[in-house]
């Protein structure tokens, strides 16, 4: 017999939800390589929102104008916080974070931040070299903007069959939200439009409203025995976690029918949870550990989520790379676990909130105040790197069309030559089998070459294909290798390695050696790195690391250093280990190398070069 439903205060299984739902947005900050759907937890955030927002107004008669201020300040408060303290510790200590991140302080305060970034053209899947630590404060700017929706058309709406009203007009708004979804996903162009576009997000926080209203119609005619009913919940959430390891949101095809089936999906998993413990668990007074801790995060995690990426970027700034990364990794969960604590603390009483809202407002005026007499500091060198970028993309090409020349050139004399001279007599390059075996090489930082040595770089013909960290160190390379080809380009990724090389050969033709400068994008796969060697026909292919400030850098190096560890002909060029402690070789964007580092770059490509040929001084 099916038990009376009786009003729960808190949902267990909902605030386990909400844990699951922090911790995927959380590892896709930390580890996008590993887990690169974490990003679609925030749909669960957002489904949940709407569920629970109609909850709570269901048996309230209207919503009064105290009551919406009072929401503003419950939600907005800590953010106002947060913010004011995380700012003041940049404009001291972290000058670049400071910079990237005053640009969102007052849309994030005044709740436009998601279209803030639309109209920047700011890429959620691509922050390299981005120290803005309120990356994901634009959830928060989101779901205000939802609040607002909804309390205007409950305003509006009439008290007689209000909730059959609502399901009308929420279904509506989620129809025409999921055909623009449908409408924007034909270009990867709209990914930014689509991620942070409100009227493509909405949909997640009306169906959530709308499943309420249709299990409230429904509660009484669907019955479900207790271990049916978990069969399903447990479903419903393999089906919501499984995505977060595979779904790839920089791709245009995870926004198409995938994003609406997986909302409705989320939908469908929180229905059933607060079915299910309405039915079957009355009050939990004992759980496991584990249990203990989805509850803790899940009943902390609106403060978590505000902490976690601005803990995160200060870790990275001031502290990867110099200890070892699991000491690093616990280190940072421990701050985060405490300041949320902390905060958490802080705003529950709710007397205080006002206080701490109109102080923390008053630092962020002052704050922003000052950042317009004192500058944009990285903003200034960072337009500057994009035009050296742009410039020397235009120059490649004239300096390639010039080696071209030259290789033609070289290839006519040597077959003239080839009748006139006796093969053993003809000049070859060094080769590993019949240089003396007693060779000593160089250190891989030593960049004292020799005449002799400089004569051979000058002989090779080389070809390199690259993102935007090589193009700058385009000139500084052709001074010791005239006869260098580069194909490079912004953005690019080493899945992209294979089709540039292929098409590099099938029409200009590959010189003695290939050079492989990528990774920086975000990744880096044995069978990519296996097509590269293919292609090269046999040539020694030099693949350079990366060096920046993402969680998937340390994936990427390992994933080089265990292919060329392993495959013949394949080398190492590392350039992280070079770089790693010294920032003054780097842009502002601690990615790019500047102008000396530049120099550098190019130097320690010959000299891996050298040595992996023996060439003797």
């Amino acid at each position: 017999m099916r038990k009376k439903r009786k009003v729960k205060k808190e949902y267990y299984t909902l605030n386990i939800l909400r844990a699951v739902a922090f911790l995927g947005v959380s590892l896709f900050h930390r580890y996008a390589h590993f887990v690169p759907g974490g990003y679609l937890a925030v749909i669960i955030f957002l489904t949940l929102s709407g569920f629970l927002t109609m909850r709570s107004s269901e048996n309230k008669k209207e919503v009064s104008l105290k009551s919406i201020i009072r929401k503003f300040i419950s939600i907005m408060s800590p953010v106002y916080f947060i913010m004011a303290i995380a700012m003041v510790i940049s404009i001291f200590f972290a000058r670049d974070i400071f910079d990237d991140s005053i640009k969102s302080v007052i849309p994030v305060a005044l709740n436009f931040e998601n279209i803030r970034r639309i109209l920047a053209g700011d890429d959620y899947f691509n922050q390299l070299g981005n120290f803005n630590i309120f990356l994901h404060m634009w959830y928060v700017s989101i779901y205000m903007q939802f609040i607002a929706i909804f309390t205007l058309i409950d305003r509006l709406i009439t008290r007689n069959n209000r909730n059959k009203t609502r399901l009308i007009l929420y279904s509506i708004i989620t129809i025409i939200s999921f055909s623009l979804l449908i409408y924007f996903a034909k270009s990867p162009k709209n990914i930014t439009r689509i991620y942070y576009g409100i009227d493509t997000r909405i949909s997640a926080f009306s169906l959530g409203i709308i499943l309420f209203l249709l299990g409230s119609y429904l509660k009484d005619k669907i019955n479900l025995d207790r271990n049916t009913h978990k069969i399903i919940n447990m479903g419903l959430g393999v089906l919501t976690i499984l995505p977060f390891f595979f779904i790839d949101g920089s791709k245009i095809s995870s926004y198409k029918v995938f994003f609406i089936a997986y909302t409705i999906l989320v939908g469908l998993l929180i229905l059933s949870l607060y079915n299910y413990e309405d039915m079957y668990l009355k009050d939990i007074k004992s759980h496991n550990i584990p249990t203990d801790i989805l509850l803790y995060i899940g009943d902390r995690s609106y403060f978590l989520y505000l902490w976690q990426y601005i803990v995160q970027i200060f870790f990275v700034y001031f502290i990867v790379g110099k200890i070892n990364s699991f000491v690093s990794f616990l280190l940072e969960i421990i701050v985060l676990v405490m300041l949320s604590e902390l905060t958490y603390k802080i705003f529950k009483r709710k007397s205080k909130q006002v206080n701490f809202l109109i102080i923390s407002a008053g630092l962020l005026i002052v704050l922003s105040i000052v950042s317009l007499f004192i500058g944009n500091k990285k903003d200034k060198e960072i337009k500057e790197l994009k035009k050296e970028i742009e410039s020397n993309q235009s120059e490649i090409e004239k300096r390639n069309k010039a080696s071209i020349n030259n290789k033609k050139s070289s290839t006519k004399t040597s077959s003239e030559q080839k009748n006139k001279t006796n093969r053993k007599s003809r000049k070859k390059y060094p080769s590993v089998k019949t240089i003396d075996p007693n060779f000593k090489a160089k250190d891989y930082d030593n960049f004292d070459f020799t005449d002799k040595e400089k004569e051979y770089l000058a002989d090779l013909h080389v070809t390199a294909i690259g993102d935007s960290v090589i193009i700058n160190a385009d000139s500084y390379i052709r001074k010791y290798i005239p006869n260098f080809y580069l194909d490079g380009k912004v953005g690019r990724d080493m899945v992209d390695g294979p089709a540039v090389l292929s098409s590099v050969k099938q029409n200009v033709g590959l010189g003695d050696i290939v050079i492989v400068s990528l990774g920086s994008n975000g990744s880096a796969n044995e069978k990519d790195l296996k097509q590269i060697m293919e292609i090269s026909d046999g040539r020694d292919v030099y693949f350079v690391n990366t060096s920046h400030t993402q969680s998937y850098m340390d994936y990427v190096n390992k994933c080089l250093k265990e292919f060329t560890d392993k495959t013949p002909k394949a080398h190492l060029v590392d350039w992280r280990e070079f770089v790693k402690d010294r920032p003054d070789l780097l842009a502002p964007d601690r990615t790019h190398p500047n102008v000396e580092g530049s120099d550098y770059f190019g130097k320690l490509i010959m000299r891996k070069i050298l040595n992996v040929n023996k060439v003797r001084a």
